[in-house]
């Protein structure tokens, strides 16, 4: 019987080596998880580089499929495949076996990941692009700039509001100036498209949510993020205006 005390409870899906899966392949450099759909796992096996795809609903049928990829990320919930090899983006339908798209960039791609349905987020060294899967021709558009505060960061994430006019880009490094209080140092970057500015934020993990307020025509957006400092750990929340 669940314990209705707890407002959450935890239970263990699956162990991913007892699927195959090679513990030195469970990493944030080879493994991604975009929703609660698909866990996607790079990994040589006898030599042989393959993509490792695991649908949570179905989690006994695993896909693996050989590929030259540097990183492979699954559609938050079509069985679509994108995959990256140095600057050349393409993105695969499993399913139908057919391309979807394929792009070969100026930039390298330092990270990204799908921000809806439709469109994947690319960061470069320097910028952020958005790349839509709705067609067959479009090239990646610019977003934005990176903010100074991120140069030479790792970026870990890139986040949107569902209407993709506020954007959160994430990254942290190590912490140089006071490593005896905590070794890893977060920055974020705000950025809103209407506007068409970005605001630096210090932190390790950002959201956003939407909320009904009684009293309210529209929805409130909700902006919440974590960080920790030589003061100790704190998690805020903002209301964008």
């Amino acid at each position: 019987m669940a314990d209705t005390s707890k407002p959450i409870s935890f239970c263990e899906h699956l162990q991913l080596s007892s699927l195959g899966v090679q513990p030195g392949s469970i990493s944030f450099q080879s493994l991604t998880l975009e929703s609660d759909h698909f866990i996607c796992v790079r990994e040589s096996l006898n030599g042989q580089n393959q993509v490792v795809i695991i649908d949570l609903a179905d989690a006994n049928n695993v896909m693996r499929r050989p590929i030259s990829a540097d990183s492979a990320i699954m559609h938050p919930s079509k069985k679509i495949l994108a995959l990256k090899a140095g600057r050349t983006l393409q993105v695969f339908n499993i399913e139908t076996k057919q391309k979807v798209k394929s792009h070969i960039n100026n930039e390298d791609v330092v990270f990204w990941k799908w921000l809806s349905e439709s469109t994947l987020g690319l960061v470069t060294e320097t910028s952020v692009y958005h790349w839509s899967i709705t067609d067959q021709t479009s090239a990646p558009q610019k977003v934005f700039d990176r903010h100074p505060t991120l140069n030479g960061a790792q970026i870990i994430n890139y986040r949107a509001t569902p209407d993709e006019k506020w954007l959160v880009l994430i990254g942290i490094t190590g912490n140089t100036t006071n490593p005896s209080a905590f070794k890893v140092k977060g920055a974020m970057q705000l950025y809103n498209r209407d506007r068409g500015v970005s605001q630096p934020i210090e932190g390790h993990a950002a959201s956003f949510a939407e909320l009904k307020i009684d009293g309210h025509q529209h929805v409130t957006k909700l902006f919440t993020f974590a960080v920790r400092t030589a003061a100790g750990a704190k998690v805020r929340r903002w209301r964008p205006i």
